[in-house]
């Protein structure tokens, strides 16, 4: 099943990245490379904060999901078990006939 949730949190964050990371790129011809490379394991690792969010969203997400379904999955179980009213002097008439043919199978009249 894909998770359409977490790669559109995935997008949103590898796109900033990216912009991000092209802004240190216009940069790299006047500033030091020293710099540049504390610069780029910054940016790194935000990435990867990010990422550890994104997951926790996404378990949080999940999670909601499924309870969603076992609910919806409950309540359709309990429609079908439940039987459908029937009218109370059907039952009457249906019992009321079954005990007189038992009563001439006997050998009453």
């Amino acid at each position: 099943m894909i998770n359409y949730n977490k790669n559109k949190l995935i997008n949103t964050t590898l796109d900033k990245y990216y912009e991000t990371f092209s802004h240190t790129l216009d940069t790299v011809d006047y500033v030091p490379q020293k710099y540049n490379e504390k610069i780029c394991k910054y940016i790194f690792k935000n990435l990867k904060r990010t990422f550890k969010k994104i997951d926790k969203e996404d378990k949080n997400y999940q999670k909601e999901f499924t309870k969603k379904l076992k609910e919806k999955a409950k309540t359709q179980k309990k429609k079908e078990e439940t039987p459908k009213k029937r009218h109370k002097w059907l039952d009457f008439f249906k019992n009321l006939f079954k005990r007189k043919s038992k009563n001439l199978k006997k050998g009453g009249n």
